[in-house]
């Protein structure tokens, strides 16, 4: 054995090993974990991956969708309050403004990047008799809850890329 790992004291193998702990820790993450709002435009990119990959089968498509929505919407609501509070917590004005814009471009950039892609699947959709219902179903319930719970203005499936991109958009 070396001199200088057996001349080694438990304080020095403890300090080793919380040093080693350390590093492990932060490299698998939790130091430079995602800021909210990048997880949330992530998701919305997969959205876009759904809509882009699913043109030639748009009932698939919907169902993976649907899928998807329902397996991440409650992290994609949990991301948005995040990443207003994470804005909110930052005492300047100016740089909350400007964290507040990082947010707004970085959550609008994935639908902003395949309007393309969303409308060509959302034609796929409206040009299939099964996918179309199955959106119209899911359009008609989403809304309903929301009038129920919020009240106010339908939301609309084709248009849902422009939705986001009014409510994250630039000024």
């Amino acid at each position: 054995m070396p001199r200088y790992v057996r001349g080694m004291k438990l304080k020095g193998w403890v300090v080793a090993a919380a040093l080693a702990g350390g590093a492990v820790y932060a490299s698998r993450g939790c130091l430079n974990q995602q800021a909210p709002d990048e997880k949330l435009a992530g998701h919305f990119a997969d959205l876009c991956s759904i809509a882009r990959d699913n043109v030639e089968t748009p009932v698939a498509g919907v169902d993976e969708m649907g899928r998807f929505l329902a397996k991440t919407s409650p992290a994609m609501v949990s991301e948005l309050a995040q990443t207003i509070v994470l804005i909110e917590k930052i005492p300047d004005d100016k740089k909350h403004d400007d964290r507040a814009r990082v947010a707004r471009d970085r959550i609008s950039a994935p639908t902003r990047a395949c309007e393309r892609d969303w409308q060509r699947f959302g034609q796929a959709v409206q040009g299939n008799r099964e996918a179309k219902q199955k959106v119209d179903r899911a359009m008609v319930r989403l809304n309903r809850t929301f009038e129920i719970i919020f009240g106010g203005k339908a939301v609309g499936f084709a248009e849902l890329p422009q939705q986001i991109e009014h409510v994250f958009g630039a000024e």
